[in-house]
């Protein structure tokens, strides 16, 4: 199975942000996970909460990775994923993870 990943910085607004996410991902034929950096799954909800404490201490909300991953045999485009779904909207706070890429250029 291929996999890409994205990071996801606007945390405080975690569920609009992954909506779009997920829109652009079907229309690709992938499906996706949110997680911690550290690997765990996210509530939403909980993480946008964090999030908003987080901005109210004068705190940088910690980043979450969406791991997007194919539904069938083909690739899976991060890139691609992220431009649909900034057509549909997005603005910022959500880039493809260069690190945890998993194909080579």
């Amino acid at each position: 199975m291929t996999t890409a990943t994205l990071l996801v910085t606007d945390v405080e607004n975690l569920g609009e942000v992954v909506a779009l996410l997920r829109a652009a991902a079907a229309e690709l034929d992938c499906g996706l996970t949110v997680r911690t950096l550290a690997g765990d799954e996210v509530d939403e909800a909980e993480a946008a909460a964090a999030a908003h404490r987080d901005r109210e201490r004068k705190r940088l909300p910690i980043p979450v990775k969406v791991d997007l991953h194919a539904l069938s045999d083909g690739p899976v485009d991060a890139e691609a994923v992220l431009r649909g779904a900034r057509a549909r909207g997005l603005r910022g706070g959500a880039t493809v993870d260069e690190v945890r890429r998993t194909t080579k250029r």
